[in-house]
């Protein structure tokens, strides 16, 4: 429930004779019909046009990136030509869940109602989306693994942006959600903590400390990601500053992963994924990208501490292990001299 919670589209009933709603009211834009003329913007031509466009785009980004395996920009757009028509038709088939709708207490107050669609049946459309992820994985299957969702999550974001440019407003919030869960699913490993948290007892003090801490995920990036840019607040790099809404939003994804591993490791009870997985990641991309190292180890440590800072004193004794571990990783990496 609560990843399905981070891909809601929360949409605000206006005035029937508000421009966005004569084109698109959101009772049409979720129907089927209105579904299905959401999806016919989106031609085969049109997507096809678009991640060929991203790809180009993703390769100029990291051309100077010397772990770079994409030797053509086919080989970027080959990915997203697979997975977006499975966005595209479990959207149109799918009708959305309606999470939260307005009641008549709220359409009888002063403020606009807000009405709140989710994707139904998350877990299946995670599944059809794994085939096509394991596959392009497989194609790259060497020790920089984790540089290739570098480059994917920037084609998929790219890719979506153009997608979400052809739609009435009212489409765009509500196509978007399933934009993010592509993005994020490649470099986030929500299901994995997921599957994790299904075969713990919901007893253990760790599976009661990340149920509610995930809740907080989001929140707790946003406050760290203000302190870091603060920090480094004269920090450039050739894509921009972390003023720049692409720098921010790229960030805030890294920090929720980095939460996400944090979690997954706890209740795993050791620290492979965070070693082998999300340090290696970082060393490999943030080099390549060029962003200086103290910047990513005290990135790292602002998380941590507002992590523990909205622990008990129980929980901190239960996550204390993790957190040191995602810290002394980080510290094995930069006295490796891996960067």
């Amino acid at each position: 429930s609560l990843w399905k919670e981070r891909y809601v589209a929360k949409l605000v009933e206006r005035s029937p004779n508000s421009p966005d709603l004569r084109t698109y009211p959101l009772e049409f834009a979720a129907s089927e019909t209105g579904r299905r003329k959401t999806i016919e913007k989106i031609s085969p031509t049109v997507l096809k046009d678009a991640c060929h466009a991203a790809a180009a785009r993703t390769k100029s980004l990291y051309t100077r990136h010397e772990y770079l395996n994409f030797n053509d920009t086919v080989d970027l757009a080959k990915f997203t030509l697979q997975t977006f028509p499975i966005l595209l038709q479990y959207y149109q088939t799918q009708p959305p869940l309606i999470i939260k709708s307005s009641t008549d207490e709220e359409k009888a107050s002063s403020s606009s109602p807000v009405v709140q669609f989710g994707i139904s049946e998350i877990n299946t459309l995670a599944h059809d989306l794994e085939g096509c992820i394991a596959q392009i994985q497989a194609q790259y299957a060497t020790s920089e693994d984790w540089v290739t969702q570098l480059f994917l999550t920037s084609q998929i974001n790219l890719t979506s942006s153009s997608l979400l440019n052809g739609l009435d407003p009212v489409e765009q919030a509500m196509f978007k959600p399933y934009c993010d869960l592509l993005e994020e699913y490649v470099s986030i490993p929500w299901q994995r903590l997921c599957l994790t948290a299904a075969s713990c007892n919901q007893s253990d003090p760790r599976y009661r400390l990340v149920e509610r801490m995930l809740g907080h995920v989001s929140d707790i990036s946003r406050v760290t990601y203000g302190k870091w840019a603060a920090q480094f607040s004269d920090y450039a790099s050739a894509r921009g500053g972390l003023n720049d809404l692409k720098i921010r939003r790229s960030s805030l994804r890294d920090l929720d992963m980095f939460q996400v591993y944090l979690w997954l490791s706890l209740l795993q009870g050791e620290l492979a994924a965070i070693e082998e997985e999300l340090a290696v990641f970082c060393v490999l991309v943030y080099k390549g990208m060029g962003i200086p190292w103290q910047m990513t180890m005290e990135g790292t440590r602002l998380l941590l501490n507002e992590i523990l800072g909205r622990l008990t004193s129980g929980e901190k004794a239960t996550a204390n292990d993790v957190v040191n571990g995602m810290m002394d990783a980080f510290l094995s990496a930069e006295s490796r001299e891996l960067i």
